[in-house]
């Protein structure tokens, strides 16, 4: 479907350092060279769509630098967990159906299989210009699964072609300027699927706060807040540092503007484990350097305070390295003696980042106390990164 031009992302670099996704390209471009189980090869593939969305936070929280905030998929129990036994259950039952006792192959994002591609072809989601994967009527807030079983199963019916001069839904017009209303939100049938187009509306392009988009549809993950936040472990570009602002976990930007997620109807998921716990939204930044729960400093607090969250996934030093971040882009002197802790981490990127924050606080705050700091560690500091990073900050 889109195979040549994610060869074409993967040649320009744009993965960055994921490097698994350059792995598995064969059956990546087709399911059929993944063996199920037994010799059993892939006949269908069951893709599922499940509502992650939730009421947004408050405005005087999102934007209160001194909060860490979470991309709203990560704001409940983490995903995979949830999915993939049901996943499992929907297998078995289709297993007992056919007589097959072997388990077929399931993934939640984790394996090598194009599920916004499949989502597509089924006609369930189209892919935006933000890349994200968007139901015309429940918006892009959903998480993808999919199931790649030995059976050949009969597919459901096509959606009804959508169509802008008949039947688009109100909350996504209202508020479009007639610029982004020509040829927009049309669902036209293709030889493999339903497919809906963004018209001539760039408002997650341009709300990108580090140009990560290098178009329609491309994303340069290396330029991108949900990559440095969650996937790389080198530390963050210094040119990008500020555009992150208080995100310490992902980024919803692109689909906070996006006219698909205007007015969606509430979430119809019944699974309790979706629902958001507060302590995983926006998390007070300096609440994790507490000598009670300093979960930002020691990695037996990090794991317990984020047990069954996706939070999980950059693991303690990540997470470190993102809060210096966010502390920097506060830069007042409040800071200060958390950033001093951070700047005694075992990690070279998350001392890199507590100097850098330093740096913002002194800068920007006029602050004799950074700048006594910085010397201090200046004078202590073996690793060259670090030590330039020091130097900057103190220029």
């Amino acid at each position: 479907m889109h195979f040549e031009h994610y060869l074409q992302w993967l040649g320009e670099g744009f993965h960055g350092d994921m490097a698994y996704l350059s792995r598995n390209l064969e059956i990546r471009r087709d399911p059929r060279h993944l063996q199920v189980t037994d010799g059993l090869e892939v006949n269908s593939v069951v893709v599922l769509g499940v509502d992650y969305h939730q009421a947004d936070l408050p405005a005087s929280v999102r934007s209160d630098p001194s909060r860490g905030i979470v991309a709203r998929y990560a704001w409940s129990r983490d995903y995979h967990q949830i999915l993939k036994p049901r996943l499992h259950e929907l297998d078995a039952v289709i297993g007992r159906l056919s007589g097959r006792r072997t388990r077929a192959k399931c993934w939640v994002d984790t394996g090598p299989i194009a599920e916004r591609d499949w989502a597509m072809a089924s006609g369930m989601t189209f892919t935006g210009k933000n890349c994200c994967a968007i139901n015309p009527e429940r918006g892009s807030w959903l998480f993808l699964a999919v199931l790649c079983v030995p059976e050949t199963l009969q597919p459901d019916p096509m959606p009804i072609p959508l169509h802008a001069s008949a039947s688009t839904p109100q909350r996504i017009m209202e508020g479009l300027t007639p610029d982004e209303m020509v040829g927009s939100w049309r669902l036209t049938d293709q030889e493999h699927a339903s497919t809906a187009t963004c018209g001539r509306c760039t408002r997650c392009l341009d709300a990108c706060p580090t140009d990560a988009f290098v178009g329609p549809y491309t994303l340069d993950a290396r330029r991108c807040i949900s990559y440095w936040t969650i996937e790389a472990r080198a530390a963050v570009p210094r040119t990008l540092r500020p555009s992150f602002g208080n995100l310490i976990f992902g980024c919803d930007i692109c689909q906070d503007v996006c006219p698909w997620n205007r007015n969606i109807p509430p979430p119809t998921s019944s699974i309790p484990e979706l629902q958001s716990r507060a302590e995983w939204t926006a998390p007070p930044l300096l609440e994790g350097f507490a000598p009670a729960e300093p979960y930002w400093l020691q990695d037996q607090a990090f794991r317990a305070r984020f047990r069954h969250s996706a939070l999980k996934r950059p693991k303690r030093t990540g997470m470190l390295r993102n809060v210096c971040t966010a502390l920097g882009n506060w830069a007042t002197p409040e800071v200060l003696p958390a950033l001093a802790r951070a700047m005694d981490d075992s990690s070279e990127v998350v001392r890199e980042h507590a100097a850098w924050a330093m740096g913002q606080v002194r800068r920007k705050s006029s602050s004799a106390k950074a700048t006594e700091l910085l010397l201090s560690f200046q004078r202590t500091e073996r690793h060259a990164a670090v030590r330039d990073e020091l130097a900057l900050a103190l220029r």
